[in-house]
């Protein structure tokens, strides 16, 4: 083995490494905006049951 193809290799390792580390952190940060997401969802559904409560009881 040449010490090119060794380069070659070293560097499309550390390539795939740093590749890995920031899908980690993407993934992290859709794990934490998913939480929030759901979070405010879960809110808005709330806000529009009791909307839908008020405007039931107004109509009778």
């Amino acid at each position: 083995m040449d010490v090119q193809l060794i380069l070659r290799w070293l560097v499309t390792a550390i390539v795939i490494v740093v590749a890995v580390v920031l899908l980690g952190f993407v993934l992290q940060i859709a794990a934490v905006l998913l939480k929030l997401a759901i979070k405010f969802l879960v809110v808005l559904l709330l806000v529009a049951l009791a909307v839908r409560l008020l405007d039931v009881f107004k109509s009778r």
